[in-house]
């Protein structure tokens, strides 16, 4: 009886120690292969030709995101940059810490990354104390610029780990429930499940341990005492009490057998569970050319479509399943595996059952049954089409935009918010001098002359800061520089783009130098046409003036010739109310010989501010001699209040001129059957215009010349030139004006032009 009694304990205690010693085992492999599993998909993600520096946050986050969510239990993952400092990361919430951290307050981690660098693999850290808070260790995976010769750093993609919420995650809970689990890293204790750690020396303690990257890991685990209580000791005192009674052992017996196969199911129904909540399929297969399965998990239907019994019961092979272009592929590098005795890792196309295709990831290699010691395949397969479609829309997306950008007339020019430059388009390259390289990451002031770029990232800050908009969104033209130094203007105009919580600008910038040159001709030939109309109209109101100059200079002689009598009869006391009447005179005939050379003076033509009343006033006094000659009277009409305008005086001048003499001759034609008198009235339109019009009793315009009055060479004078109400269009629409015409009731006509009024508080350069 004792014996026996012995012999059981000795039995439960093997299997406690088997199962203990298995179980440890088995969170071993989960702990290995997810962080291999890691590595390997960071180490995909650092391929991607978009990885970069430069790369905008929005495409970070996209791709980031993906693997993020695609496997739990990261703390976060990180984008460092060449100086050793977080620039990028993902999830934000809970890790803004995180942000701009420098490395090198923590020694484990730079360590890592130097390895990294140096060796251009990936690194595991040594455990480590994070800024999160908690033990924990990082991945880091260098990324280098391929394109450039020397294969330049362009920084790391980082994962951080804490040990709690790691663990929790990839080992199952109920795997830990009837047991006690210590992680030790290099003989360091990082993880335990218990406050105070259990007794080493614990008949129950199994360990497992593997290698990774010079660290040995070691998982110790051992059954809690409620385990030990049901397996064990409640087992034995019942044996003990059964023990008094032979006839009970046939029950001890059965009940010791039905305990095992309830374990053995038990163990069978984790190892279920763990397969079926992997995102793929866990497999098991025979080594033939079309492998048929001995074991698939649930993830199988998902991945292909077919269920785990048309996989069980062969009515599926896993070569039917493979793309029939990729067969051969996966053949030799199976076949290859499995003669080096190795693992594999592939790529390659399936055919789902309903007739879809679809891009997986194998990894897997040989193993010797356990039950005849043959090679059979085991490994896990995953579904990547989504990734790798993001991956190609990504590339895609960047080719499709650069070659818009690219086709583009107009330089395109994009800048952080610090006012770097971030692209460059073949136009702008044209333009500037410069290639996308030399400007890259270069502050967008170099393409501006010293004037605009002192004063360009103070303009910046404040808009950033204020929101208040200058120049975004409203095109303007403004100066640049060439590599050369040289100048020419442009048009620019700025467009702002949000992309997450980062601020881009792209500005759109047009050579307006031949537009300027075709500007100033046209403006040269206005001016050209301008004067000789303006001497043509001098010359016909040469009779006129020539009346206005000869009477002061018939008074003057009068006067001189009564102050030489006076003289003569020694009356010099009227000398000087004589002298007073001469310089009167004198000033008059200069006044009159100073507007016409005002009028025919040729050159470069500035503008000033002046006042509107002054100005017709001027006029007026030009055109009244030759109103008196046709019987006309200039009746002036003005506001209250004095308007001023920035103008070029003389253009203005010719324009009311003009205006006058064609409502005068309008009037002379119609024989003065109306009225004598033209009025020249002056008014505010709004606040921001003056208005002036010339309102004549003529006959009227006739209907035919309406749609063509103030186009050039159309006259309805006899001898006219049929370019002065042209040369007037062009000169008031320079000034920021428009000229009108409507009729004057009862009869005549009223021409009518608009100024800008001057801002006092604008100062003009």
């Amino acid at each position: 009886m004792i014996i026996i009694v012995f012999h059981i304990d000795s039995q439960e205690r093997i299997h406690i120690e088997r199962v203990t010693q298995s179980t440890a085992e088995g969170i071993k492999t989960l702990l290995k292969d997810d962080l291999e599993e890691r590595i390997t998909s960071l180490s995909e993600l650092s391929k991607l030709s978009s990885i970069s520096s430069d790369m905008p946050q929005g495409d970070w986050e996209i791709i980031s995101k993906t693997l993020y969510d695609s496997q739990y239990g990261y703390q976060a993952i990180g984008w460092i940059d060449r100086s050793l400092h977080v620039r990028k990361i993902i999830p934000k919430q809970g890790n803004e810490i995180a942000i701009d951290f420098n490395l090198a307050l923590n020694p484990p981690a730079l360590l890592a990354a130097i390895k990294a660098q140096n060796t251009k693999q990936a690194v595991v850290t040594t455990p480590l104390q994070s800024i999160h808070g908690g033990e924990g260790l990082g991945i880091y995976i260098p990324v280098f610029n391929t394109n450039a010769r020397s294969k330049k750093l362009e920084g790391f993609i980082a994962s951080a780990l804490i040990f709690e919420p790691y663990i929790k995650t990839v080992v199952p809970a109920f795997l830990l429930k009837e047991y006690h689990f210590t992680l030790f890293i290099d003989g360091q204790k990082v993880y335990s499940d218990q406050a105070n750690s259990f007794p080493v020396t614990s008949i129950w303690d199994k360990k497992a341990s593997y290698d990774l990257q010079s660290h040995k890991w070691e998982i110790s685990i051992s059954p809690s005492d409620e385990f030990l209580y049901i397996a064990h000791y409640k087992i034995m005192r019942i044996l003990i009490s059964l023990g008094i009674f032979i006839a009970f052992l046939i029950v001890l017996a059965a009940y010791t057998y039905l305990f095992a196969r309830s374990k053995i199911k038990d163990g069978r129904y984790k190892i279920e569970y763990l397969l079926k909540n992997l995102p793929g399929m866990a497999y098991q297969s025979f080594n033939t050319m079309s492998w048929p399965m001995i074991l698939v998990s649930d993830g199988c239907e998902s991945l292909t479509g077919y269920s785990r019994a048309e996989f069980k019961k062969n009515r599926m092979l896993w070569r039917e399943i493979i793309h029939l272009d990729d067969y051969e592929r996966v053949q030799a590098s199976l076949t290859e595996a499995v003669k080096e005795k190795r693992s594999f890792e592939l790529e390659y196309r399936i055919n789902t059952k309903n007739s879809g295709i679809k891009l997986v990831w194998e990894k897997g290699g040989p193993v010797s049954s356990i039950f005849n010691g043959e090679v059979i395949i085991e490994g896990f397969i995953n579904d990547i089409t989504s990734i790798k479609q993001a991956e190609a829309d990504l590339i895609s997306s960047y080719a499709f935009s650069d070659a818009v950008v690219n086709s583009v007339v107009e330089a395109v020019i994009t800048i952080d918010q610090y006012g770097l430059i971030q692209s460059f388009n073949f136009a702008a390259q044209a333009m500037f001098g410069y290639t996308s390289d030399e400007v890259k990451d270069k502050n967008v002031t170099i393409l501006m002359p010293t004037s605009f770029s002192k004063h360009h990232d103070q303009h910046l800050a404040q808009y950033l800061k204020t929101k208040q908009t200058h120049i975004i969104g409203v095109g303007r033209e403004l100066v640049a520089k060439h590599k050369d130094g040289t100048t020419f203007p442009i048009h620019l105009s700025v467009s702002e783009i949000q992309i997450s919580e980062s601020t881009m600008f792209v500005g759109l910038i047009r050579d307006i130098t031949k537009q300027r040159a075709s500007e100033d001709q046209a403006r040269l030939h206005t001016e050209q046409l301008a004067h000789t109309e303006r001497v043509n109209a001098l010359g016909e109101m040469a009779a006129g003036i020539a009346h206005e100059i000869n009477q002061p200079l018939t008074a003057i002689s009068l006067f001189s010739q009564t102050a030489k009598n006076f003289c003569e009869k020694g009356r010099f006391d009227k000398l000087p109310l004589i002298f007073e009447k001469l310089s009167l005179h004198s000033r008059r005939a200069g006044a009159v010989i100073e507007r016409m050379q005002l009028m025919t003076k040729k050159g470069q033509r500035t503008k000033e501010v002046i006042d509107c009343i002054f100005l017709i006033k001027e006029v007026t006094n030009l055109a009244e001699s030759e109103a008196r000659l046709r019987n006309i009277t200039v009746r002036i009409i003005t506001c209250d209040e004095q308007i001023d305008v920035f103008v070029d005086r003389v253009q203005i001048e010719q324009v009311i001129l003009n205006l006058l003499r064609n409502g005068m001759e309008a009037m002379q034609l119609n024989a003065y059957k109306n009225d004598s008198k033209i009025e020249l009235e002056i008014k505010l339109n709004g606040d921001k215009y003056v208005e002036i019009s010339v309102a004549d009793t003529g006959a009227g315009l006739p209907e035919e010349m309406r749609e063509k009055l103030f186009k050039p060479f159309s006259s309805t004078k006899e001898n006219g030139t049929g370019i002065g109400l042209s040369i007037s269009k062009s000169i008031v629409e320079e000034h920021g004006g428009h000229i009108h015409f409507y009729d004057n009731k009862p009869t005549g006509a009223i021409f009518m032009f608009t100024l800008p009024t001057h801002n006092r508080g604008v100062v003009y350069e």
